[in-house]
């Protein structure tokens, strides 16, 4: 047999990945970058309308904001990630569980926040703003904040579950509502109304409930695999668990909170009032930035993380190389935008100064901020959490706190902090996980994946193309690696012919697009595991009847009573320990145990 194929070489490709990752990849973008609007809107016309001290009241008021960002990314991305491991496991009950958990926390810490937030308000605005000045507008613009915090905790709960629902698009035209609301709100409140830094603060608020509201709309309707609920716990997975999924995009914003603390205190003493209005345009084009080194790895976060759950390597591989690939032309092109614009945003904010340095900096740590965004993602949804952190805590804190500090004592520009806290977290990563893999030798450097599996050659990777000769190279490929695995020829040849029928199946149903199958082979614990993911419509080849015994309406051979397209599948039907059909984020899935 081994002969018989010795010509067929079939390697994974990247191209049904590609396309899986691609339709996510800008509407991701576009929902942080749309989302990122409140920031630039409310500085930009606040600077404008308000002056330099009410632009200096909101880069105080910051840490408030990212507080709630913490609340909300911590207990939503941490149940979505779990979620997209459960699904991975055909666990789809699980993943609804989870949801519903989500959505009862969310409210019951909101209400807490506020409650707290409100009753301390006081002793919290003299913790965030030393200038008696600036402190009544920070407590204007933080009252109103805390008072909003249940939208803009929620709103959280859309954006993850409507991308693991595989409804990008809709995340997108969420956010955007949310951009332009605020946009048209700033202009009301403060232009017509002149409500102040009162009402930045409330057009914020407003126009996060209104996308919020959107988006569980979409949740809510007949597309979703989700629906509410009042479920407090899920019984299958522990706290522990979900806290650590969540807890690096917790972390990040926890950090970016005492970064922005200590960073205002920094140059509040170099520079005076003017520095740290600087900053807060510096911070606020830096949010433009994240749509690419966030949007980037958050694209691809639930796709990686299906991927974990099936301990697929290789398939984690190509995903994290087309990151890389696709973010670098981005970072490029934002980097030339805002170099050009330099003297434009100086001038939409209000300021005098010069930032073209500071947005230099920005550009050259973009690239290492990418990278470094792309590895702590990567780390969360592969088990690594404390890497992820580790990461997040040099990258967002460690480093460029250390680095402003150094820079302001040596009486170096400031803004090179925006550069070197991305290298050097870039060059603690590369030492650490050399010395990690040294004493795991079953690990990958820098990325530590398991390869024990790729070493003992029992996994195997490759995409087919669907076309008749090359489904069956694939079974024929399928066939020797069952043989090398121990599989009597009798099981071999029932599970040659089913995957056969089960592809050509497919492609019955797909004769109008051009099907691209990724298969993975696996050998474990004296388990053979299939996977077929494939594009094209949604259709379960190992569905064949109704309850009744009746064929399925959607069943091809239905009208000719063809039942003998199906006998490969009929035939392995005894010796399949399981076999799961599931439709996540676009793409169908095929898992079969034997």
């Amino acid at each position: 047999m081994s002969e018989q194929i010795s010509s067929v070489s079939l390697e994974q490709n990247e191209q049904f990945l590609k396309k899986a990752y691609g339709k996510a990849l800008i509407p991701c973008m576009l929902s942080i970058l749309s989302g990122n609007i409140n920031i630039l809107a409310d500085g930009i016309l606040v600077g404008q309308r308000l002056g330099p001290d009410a632009l200096a009241a909101i880069n105080f008021s910051l840490p408030v904001y990212l507080v709630l960002c913490i609340v909300g990314s911590f207990l939503v991305s941490g149940t979505a990630i779990c979620a997209a491991e459960a699904i991975g496991n055909n666990q789809s009950d699980k993943a609804q569980e989870l949801y519903k958990m989500s959505v009862f926390w969310c409210v019951f810490i909101s209400a807490v926040v506020t409650a707290a937030g409100l009753l301390c308000i006081k002793p919290l605005i003299g913790l965030l703003c030393f200038e008696e000045a600036v402190s009544p507008l920070v407590m204007e613009y933080v009252g109103v904040t805390l008072a909003g915090t249940l939208p803009k905790v929620l709103i959280y709960i859309p954006f993850w579950y409507l991308r693991l629902d595989g409804r990008n698009s809709q995340v997108t035209w969420m956010m955007l509502v949310m951009g332009a609301g605020n946009i048209i709100l700033d202009v009301l409140f403060l232009y017509v109304f002149d409500m102040g830094v009162f009402g930045a603060a409330l057009a914020s608020v407003v126009a996060t409930a209104l996308s919020c509201l959107l988006g569980f709309l979409w949740l809510c309707d007949k597309k979703s695999s989700f629906s509410l609920g009042m479920s407090v716990i899920c019984k299958d997975i522990s706290f522990l668990h979900i806290a650590k999924a969540g807890s690096p995009s917790a972390l990040n914003n926890l950090f970016q909170t005492l970064r922005v603390m200590v960073v205002n205190t920094l140059l509040l003493q170099h520079g005076g009032s003017g520095l740290v209005a600087a900053f807060t345009a510096v911070n606020c084009i830096s949010a433009f930035e994240e749509s690419v080194t966030s949007g980037v790895p958050q694209a691809a976060s639930a796709m990686l993380g299906v991927y974990s759950g099936e301990h697929d390597n290789k398939s984690a591989c190509l995903l994290l190389a087309r990151q890389v690939k696709s973010g670098i032309p981005y970072c490029l092109l934002f980097s030339a935008v805002i170099l050009v614009g330099a003297d434009f945003i100086r001038d939409a904010y209000g300021l005098t100064d010069s930032l073209r340095f500071a947005f230099l900096c920005m550009s050259l740590g973009m690239i290492p901020a990418l990278c470094n965004c792309i590895l702590s993602g990567y780390y969360n949804v592969s088990g690594y959490v404390m890497w992820a952190n580790a990461i997040i805590f040099l990258r967002t804190f460690v480093m460029p706190c250390a680095s402003l500090f150094v820079l302001c004592r040596q009486s170096f520009s400031p803004w090179w902090f925006l550069f070197t806290g991305e290298i050097l977290t870039l060059l603690v990563w590369f030492v650490a996980t050399g010395v990690y893999q040294h004493f795991h030798k079953h690990c990958s450097r820098f990325l530590l994946m398991d390869q024990t599996l790729e070493e003992t050659g029992r996994v195997i990777n490759f995409s087919v193309q669907g076309k008749e000769e090359a489904i069956c190279d694939a079974s024929s490929k399928i066939t020797v690696f069952c043989e090398e695995n121990g599989m009597l020829p009798k099981q071999v040849m029932r599970v040659s012919l089913a995957m056969e029928e089960m592809m050509t199946l497919i492609l019955s149903v797909n004769q109008e697009k051009n099907v691209e199958f990724d298969l993975r082979v696996y050998s474990l614990q004296g388990v053979i595991g299939i996977r077929i993911r494939y594009s094209g419509r949604e259709f379960n080849p190992l569905c064949r009847t109704e309850g009744n015994g009746q064929m399925c309406d959607d069943a091809p051979g239905k009208e000719a009573g063809d039942y003998d397209i199906y006998m490969g599948i009929r035939m392995i039907e005894d010796m399949v320990e399981e076999a799961m059909y599931q439709r996540t984020f676009g793409m169908n899935t095929i898992q079969i145990y034997i």
